[in-house]
C-alpha cells in the first residue's frame, strides 16, 4: 500500500514542506513562530505513525511464523521509524525551549493528529463519505414533526 501513487504523493509531500520548513522557515521565523517548529514534527509524526503500522505488521507476521526480518522493507521502515521519531523529538524539543508547554501541546496534537488521520486515510483508502441515514436501524422509524 506504501507504494500507491496516491500515498508516494502524501509522502512526497511531506518531505519537501519538512526540507522547506527547516531550511527555510526555521533560520527566518522559528523563534517568532510556533508553528515551524510544530509543522515539522506533526509531518513527521505522521510518516512515523505509517511506518511504524507498517513496522506492527511485519512483527505480527513473524510471530506468526512467517519471518520478515530477511525482507529489505522490514529494515526500511525501522529506519523510517527510528529517522523520523529522532526529527521529531529534536523538532519538539526546539519548541518547547522557545514557547510555552501551554501553546505548543495544543498545536503540536491537532496539527498531529490531522496529519495522522490524513495520511492514514489516503494510505488505507478509507472512504469520506458518510451516509448518516445508513447507520440507523431502520430509516422508516424515523419521523420528522414540523
Amino acid at each position: 500500500m506504501a507504494t500507491q501513487p496516491a500515498f508516494l504523493l502524501y509522502l512526497g509531500s511531506v518531505i519537501v514542506l519538512v526540507v522547506l520548513l527547516i531550511l527555510y522557515f526555521a533560520p527566518r521565523c522559528g523563534h517568532t513562530n510556533v508553528l515551524v517548529f510544530t509543522g515539522i514534527c506533526s509531518l513527521m509524526g505522521s510518516l512515523s505513525v505509517m511506518s511504524v503500522k507498517a513496522l506492527g505488521t511485519a512483527l505480527k507476521l513473524t510471530f506468526e511464523g512467517k519471518n520478515q526480518l530477511v525482507y529489505l522493507e522490514t529494515w526500511f521502515f525501522m529506519f523510517i521509524v527510528a529517522t523520523c521519531v529522532i526529527i521529531q523529538m529534536n523538532y519538539l524539543n526546539k519548541a518547547l525551549d522557545m514557547f510555552n508547554t501551554a501553546v505548543v501541546s495544543p498545536i503540536y496534537f491537532v496539527m498531529f493528529t490531522s496529519l495522522t488521520i490524513i495520511a492514514s486515510v489516503i494510505l488505507f483508502k478509507v472512504s469520506m463519505h458518510l451516509y448518516p441515514l445508513h447507520c440507523l436501524p431502520d430509516s422508516s422509524v424515523v419521523t420528522v414533526k414540523l
